[in-house]
């Protein structure tokens, strides 16, 4: 009888415990494709993200505008100056005469983007403290609440990162960025959908 009363239990225990893991293991793999949205993890369609940028580096606070696309991104600084140009394939460009011109400071080869791209695969399959926390209001929204902590790859700097993802569409309203290492690094990203704007095309090397 006890052994009967062992086994139901422990069948009860199991069932209960399945659906727990599996949500944590959906979790985990949400958060790791955020920290590394390329390859196997890129989704099937992008909205593009535009709005504001709160960079505070050891206490000095400093803010702007951003449009993120798949291609990759567009900086203005805090009266809507476009001033860095970066796309996914590595370039980055700078203008000093709001986005008339651009000039290459960091051309990125396609050896130094693919060590880029393998130190970002790195760092999210060996993120730990991921949780989320599903169906929560934000702003009038329903969203989940993603946590995770990870390190640097190439400095060692720990991240602590949190994203409100939208529970519909997937669309990150919001993500934080906590780091600390060589200096102290908050970056506070708060954004709309935008998908009528775009990169301007890339300019000539």
């Amino acid at each position: 009888m006890l052994l009967k009363t062992g086994g139901a239990t422990l069948a009860l225990l199991c069932a209960l415990t399945a659906p727990a893991l599996a949500d944590q293991d959906e979790c985990e793999n949400t958060v790791r494709a955020l920290l590394y949205p390329y390859g196997e993890n890129k989704p099937e369609v992008t909205i593009n993200r535009f709005g504001t940028v709160k960079t505070v580096i050891d206490g000095a606070e400093q803010r702007g505008y951003s449009l993120q696309t798949p291609e990759g991104s567009l900086y203005y600084d805090a009266d809507k100056n476009p001033v860095s140009l970066s796309f996914s394939t590595g370039e980055t460009f700078w203008s000093g005469d709001k986005g008339k011109t651009w000039n290459l400071v960091n051309p990125n080869s396609k050896e130094v983007m693919d060590a880029v791209f393998a130190g970002m695969k790195s760092q999210a399959e060996k993120a730990t403290n991921i949780t989320c926390d599903y169906g929560v209001e934000y702003e009038g929204k329903t969203v989940d609440h993603l946590k995770v902590d990870h390190v640097i790859y190439n400095t060692g700097d720990k991240v602590h990162t949190e994203y409100w993802v939208d529970s519909g569409n997937g669309f990150v309203w919001r993500d934080l960025n906590h780091s600390t290492g060589s200096a102290d690094v908050i970056n506070d990203v708060r954004a709309e959908p935008a998908p009528d704007m775009a990169l301007p095309p890339k300019p000539d090397a």
